[in-house]
């Protein structure tokens, strides 16, 4: 068969890149596929199939930076593209990647096997097309105490002149609260309760009372992956006490971002791995909900049932964990902090733990952001 120049030397170049290894090879589960026994959306547990495994082997880990243009000093300014670099685990980062290259091969792969991950945004969803609309930023309110810190959540988002609005998951029960914000011109979604829950048609001891859930929050970072199916083709989840210093836009409107999410060989991007995020870049997928509810129900009795103790130990986060951690990737941790504390330079998204930082007699750094925030917040309200 002949070749084209071009061709041929993409082929020759792909052939000479490294490839990323399989996370899941042909007999293992699929984090979005049917569940098996054994599998870790059946059991909870995932254990290695290969007799040969050791501590020798390492994932790779991705990690996508977006920083700022080398010409730009102001942290308020346009962020770059994100840049993709792939590292071993416990291997230093190269020092440059030729993104021309990793392109190249991309497109290789994709020509020999369409069905690549590679291809970016799997094809069997819906055909969004990239707007303000279909892309958004959503957090949680998880009770009376997240109230004060959403409200500066949105208020700082519109300060930074996002064009992405802000929509904020509000439990059922929470009515009231849900119509609270909604006066302040704050959008809400109703979501549901979220818990381990056991299957009535297979357990006939089924009936639960509150002491088998007693705080359903602890499972509310799941929220985003089970309530926005059909709803919006991209969001980015940020914590309800997080403050946008900067535009941050870049995270939603970014093609090299969202089309690593595949839902296959990526489910999720988080600022960390280590702590529970700041914010999560997810994709709403059937198939991504259909996993996790499959993980949060007990198909036998609670009685003596490891599982069922487990999961109500157990957080949202842990369960992203152990479902998708071979699935999940790194963005933007460059320009997040965690507070309270000095300010850090080029920091774009700072959290604060306190429910009233505006009110702390602190006099930290961080702590003066929401407090100048909350003032003119309350300045600048009907």
């Amino acid at each position: 068969m002949d070749f084209s120049d071009d061709l041929a030397s993409a082929v020759r170049k792909s052939w000479s890149e490294p490839s990323d290894p399989p996370l899941f090879s042909e007999s293992s589960n699929s984090p979005i596929g049917t569940p098996q026994e054994g599998s870790a959306c059946s059991s909870g547990t995932h254990e290695s199939s290969n007799p040969d495994s050791s501590e020798e082997y390492h994932l790779w880990k991705h990690h996508y930076a977006i920083s700022d243009d080398a010409k730009t000093t102001n942290p308020q300014g346009e962020l770059m593209n994100v840049l993709q670099e792939l590292e071993f685990s416990e291997q230093p980062r190269p020092q440059q990647v030729r993104r021309s290259s990793i392109e190249d091969v991309s497109k290789i792969r994709q020509w020999l096997n369409p069905r690549s991950s590679f291809s970016g945004a799997p094809t069997n969803e819906l055909n969004w097309q990239n707007s303000a609309q279909n892309r958004c930023w959503i957090s949680i309110l998880s009770d009376e105490r997240d109230m004060g810190p959403i409200r500066v959540l949105d208020f700082t988002l519109r300060a930074c002149h996002s064009r992405y609005t802000l929509y904020v998951l509000v439990p059922h029960d929470l009515e009231d609260l849900a119509k609270e914000l909604a006066k302040l011109g704050i959008h809400v979604i109703a979501m549901e309760k979220i818990a381990p829950r056991l299957v009535p048609k297979l357990v006939p001891d089924s009936t639960s009372s509150p002491s088998d859930a007693p705080f359903f929050g602890n499972w509310n970072l799941l929220a985003p992956f089970l309530c926005l199916r059909d709803s919006f083709e991209l969001v980015c989840y940020l914590s309800p006490r997080c403050a946008v210093l900067a535009n941050v836009d870049e995270l939603l409107a970014s093609e090299t971002v969202s089309d690593e999410i595949d839902n296959e060989t990526c489910v999720l991007l988080t600022n960390t791995t280590d702590e529970p995020p700041m914010m999560i870049v997810l994709r709403p997928n059937d198939g991504i909900e259909a996993c996790i509810r499959e993980y949060m129900s007990i198909y036998i009795s609670k009685d003596s049932n490891e599982k069922w103790s487990r999961l109500q130990n157990s957080t949202g986060l842990d369960v992203l964990k152990e479902l998708f951690k071979d699935s999940w990737g790194v963005v933007a941790g460059e320009y997040c902090q965690r507070g309270p504390g000095t300010l850090s330079s080029g920091i774009k998204i700072v959290e604060n733990p306190n429910n009233e930082p505006w009110s702390s007699q602190s006099s930290d750094e961080i702590t003066s952001i929401w407090r100048r925030a909350w003032l003119e917040l309350n300045r600048s309200s009907p």
